[in-house]
């Protein structure tokens, strides 16, 4: 109820600067899920390749801070992990294809309308984000490697923050990937209430994902690319070392933890303006 000493324009004002509540913001990300349900398999997979492309600057960018900045000093890793976000803005802000938001985005209407259709399309989503996202990462590190763009010693660098991102047993992996899932679906829920500061929130939450080194499957998967090529690793060791575990945590944090919980809390609401 508006308060009494407020008149209809004041009140006006008040209304529109209010954040959306939480069944408004599901209904957001439900409305981006079923559009992103139903369009087309090639549109999803050129998006997709593009996302897997643009990704790869998170880690040029991150490499070459490291590169750049002047060895020996602490600080450097943390400056040099602020590059980590900028693929993800790329691809975020552009509206690409990225396996990690699609964690929410698309499950949304599942969770509203659990129909066969429904899961026939999500898993067609994902087969084809997935796939399209780890050609256009292998590309990307396929680039890096023979290009001739990069020097010795930045093709060296990102070797180094591969194999470190590849460091750890599968477990590891896994639970590093369930806080990369978590704060990318949490990204995509806070974005639906927000109108301007997206960049700067895109920026924080993927700067974390790379301080907390938290494995994401997408980033990760162009590192492994650089690694295979490099021979510092086998195809199926980066598969099953990284790839899956990463892809295993990166959904249950995104679409597990986050994705179910942020519908059960607004699970109770919806059915009361069903029953209305």
């Amino acid at each position: 109820m508006a308060a009494p000493h407020f008149d209809k324009s004041e009140n006006a004002d008040i209304e529109e600067q209010r954040r959306l509540r939480a069944d408004q913001v599901f209904e957001v990300v439900r409305r981006d899920g079923e559009e992103e349900l139903a369009r087309p398999s090639s549109s999803l997979a050129w998006s997709g390749l593009a996302a897997g492309l643009a990704i790869g600057f998170s880690v040029v960018a991150e490499a070459t801070l490291h590169y750049r900045l002047p060895a020996g000093g602490g600080w450097v890793p943390v400056v040099a992990d602020a590059g980590y976000a900028v693929g993800f803005i790329l691809v975020i802000l552009g509206k690409l294809q990225l396996f990690t938001e699609n964690t929410i985005t698309p499950v949304m209407p599942i969770c509203y309308a659990p129909t066969k259709k429904n899961f026939r399309s999500l898993a067609r989503l994902w087969g084809i984000v997935f796939l399209a996202n780890m050609v256009g990462a292998a590309l990307f590190g396929t680039f890096i490697v023979y290009s001739g763009a990069f020097s010795p010693g930045m093709i060296s660098e990102v070797v180094a923050i591969s194999l470190h991102a590849a460091d750890g047993s599968f477990m590891d992996i896994s639970v590093k990937g369930i806080g990369a899932g978590f704060l990318i679906a949490a990204l995509v829920w806070i974005l639906a209430n927000v109108k301007g500061g997206e960049l700067f929130l895109v920026f924080v939450v993927t700067y974390v994902i790379a301080l907390a080194e938290f494995s994401h499957v997408i980033a990760g998967a162009v590192e492994m690319a650089v690694l295979v090529l490099t021979g510092e690793m086998s195809f199926s060791g980066v598969v099953f070392g990284f790839i899956v575990p990463a892809f295993l945590g990166n959904v249950v944090g995104g679409t597990v933890l986050f994705a179910l919980i942020a519908y059960g809390q607004i699970k109770e609401e919806l059915t009361e303006k069903v029953k209305r």
